[in-house]
């Protein structure tokens, strides 16, 4: 198979467009994949400007650019140097395409919204001036990264939303922390203070023990101490957790900080992700 030949059976099969475009913007031939893009066959297009095709492309006629020298043979001039042809427009896309090799543009076919790729290419053939375009529907793309773009953004205000209200609640318990504090210290402190006291009560309490006697019941008393001691531990800690953890988050949405505005991995160091959650949960979070 000749080169020649695969590269027609391209043209034939692909979905893009492939324009030949003279200097002044009048197409000179098409390929047929224009049907797909503007609902026209091979022979309809031949003889009318591009902007016939895509009048969007006009706005493009007063847009600076920098004018680039035609490929297809050794420069002569420096691209500083090259001239504008008579089709601004056209000069403008083959620009853009060496600059930043892409162009989108959204376009109204007949009613109908679509976005089409345009890739432009400056060329010299034969001593004339002639553009290369390739057009390509690229709808279905854009529409999916519009709908990518729309939920993200949900995504975002949901979480803000989220944010907010957690700061809210966090900020409304924050402000009964230092009172609750005193508060739980006190009940702890005496609650030691009755522990620690048991004994000696006890022992005063009950008359007419002998020697042997009292030291069976310190005894026993000791070893039931020793339980509640080690029970009283471990509320301790659970309630020092959950004061920490409150405090943490009202020092984390107390700031003023727009870093400060979001929980960050790191931040409740000491408390793992079960325990925040059941926090704030018992708050109706």
């Amino acid at each position: 198979m000749k080169k020649s030949d695969v590269v027609d059976i391209l043209l034939v099969a692909a979905d893009f467009a492939l324009l030949t475009i003279k200097s002044d913007g009048i197409i000179l031939s098409s390929s047929p994949g224009i049907r797909g893009i503007f609902n026209r066959q091979e022979g309809e297009v031949e003889g009318l400007s591009l902007c016939e095709l895509i009048p969007e492309l006009k706005q493009y006629s007063s847009a600076e650019f920098n004018p680039i020298q035609p490929r297809g043979g050794m420069s002569l001039m420096d691209d500083e140097d090259a001239e504008v042809g008579a089709c601004r427009y056209l000069e403008f896309l083959a620009a853009n395409e060496e600059v930043t090799g892409e162009f989108e543009l959204r376009v109204d076919f007949e009613g109908n919204q679509k976005w089409i790729s345009i890739s432009t290419y400056k060329l010299l053939h034969q001593g004339d001036i002639v553009f290369a375009v390739i057009l390509d529907d690229v709808t279905r793309r854009k529409n999916a990264e519009e709908e990518i773009r729309e939920l993200n953004e949900n995504l975002e205000l949901r979480v803000e939303e989220r944010t907010a209200q957690i700061k809210n609640m966090v900020n409304s318990c924050g402000s009964e922390l230092g009172k609750i504090n005193s508060t739980y210290q006190d009940m702890k402190e005496r609650h030691m203070s009755l522990m620690e006291g048991i004994e000696s009560r006890v022992i005063e309490r009950v008359e007419g023990l002998s020697e042997t006697q009292q030291n069976k019941v310190r005894d026993a008393l000791q070893s039931e101490l020793i339980q509640c001691m080690n029970l009283y531990s471990e509320d301790q800690i659970t309630d020092q957790k959950f004061m920490l953890t409150i405090m943490s988050l009202n020092e984390i949405f107390g700031g003023a900080k727009e870093s400060n505005a979001n929980l960050k991995p790191g931040q409740l160091s000491g408390t793992d992700q079960d325990e925040v959650d059941d926090l704030l949960a018992s708050l109706g979070i």
